[in-house]
């Protein structure tokens, strides 16, 4: 397996062993709903006849595409990217791609950023902080080794932009779902909100009616006292199997709660 080339809160990468023998493979098509990094999609690249990876920033579709099409776009970035200590240049660096967004002005704020985190306010206007940091020797080998793994298959993926209720599946396919959750504080979940639950809920519906099978990456339990997430609940109490993973919440949280939440993953199939 293969990280990804981009440090990104909520990936799954630590997950794969386990999320990815549950994958459901008679489907010839995958369909990555909230691809973020794109380390899902890209450790099935090799097992299904198209992958399409979807996230409503379009930015950070545009780094997809730049990656698996040319080294342009790691060049400019490697250009944007402040220096570690330059606060004043990544301060006027965000003010810029918030005026004029590109895709690699957005991969030099991540590279820059705090905890490299991407944070948008609901605006989507990116407002995270400055993390002192920047293009490195890891950088580089991430890169290499992503580029490696998924340019044989260029021709079988597919990147799109935009909200997840509007991707339609046209055949029977493989959906892999790891979506914001409402509750929580993380700065990559601010945007969501209960009626983001109600549509969520109402896709897999729309995904069980076409024959697609799906898998929903969630927290069980409460992330914070006295929240769920209660898509998850709901799912579950529709019948829908559901199997907990093995991930310690309490090594990693900054809010102490979370250590009674329980990574899961629910699946129709």
């Amino acid at each position: 397996m293969v990280n990804g080339y981009l440090n990104y809160m909520g990936s799954k990468y630590k997950l794969l062993d386990q999320i990815l023998p549950e994958m459901d493979y008679s489907k010839s098509q995958f369909i990555d709903l909230f691809t973020g990094s794109f380390v899902v999609g890209a450790n099935v690249v090799d097992k299904y006849d198209k992958v399409i990876a979807n996230d409503i920033i379009k930015e950070l579709i545009g780094i997809h595409k730049g990656v698996l099409e040319s080294d342009d776009i790691i060049d400019k970035t490697k250009l944007l990217c402040p220096e570690k200590d330059d606060t004043k240049s990544f301060l006027e660096l965000r003010e810029s791609f918030n005026k004029e967004k590109s895709p690699d002005k957005l991969w030099a704020l991540i590279l820059s950023c705090n905890s490299n985190m991407m944070r948008f306010n609901k605006s989507l206007l990116f407002n995270q902080t400055h993390g002192k940091r920047t293009w490195n020797d890891s950088t580089t080998k991430k890169v290499n080794e992503f580029i490696n793994l998924i340019r044989p298959y260029r021709e079988k993926i597919s990147f799109i932009s935009g909200h997840f209720k509007d991707v339609k599946v046209d055949r029977p396919s493989m959906v892999y779902i790891d979506s914001p959750y409402t509750g929580s504080e993380a700065g990559y979940n601010s945007y969501w909100n209960k009626e983001d639950d109600d549509i969520l809920y109402e896709y897999c519906k729309y995904l069980d009616s076409n024959g697609s099978s799906f898998m929903l990456s969630g927290i069980l339990g409460e992330h914070k006292p006295g929240v769920r997430w209660k898509l998850i609940d709901k799912l579950i109490s529709d019948g829908y199997k559901y199997k907990i993973l093995d991930f310690d919440y309490e090594k990693i949280a900054k809010i102490k709660n979370e250590k009674n939440s329980q990574e899961v993953i629910i699946m129709n199939y």
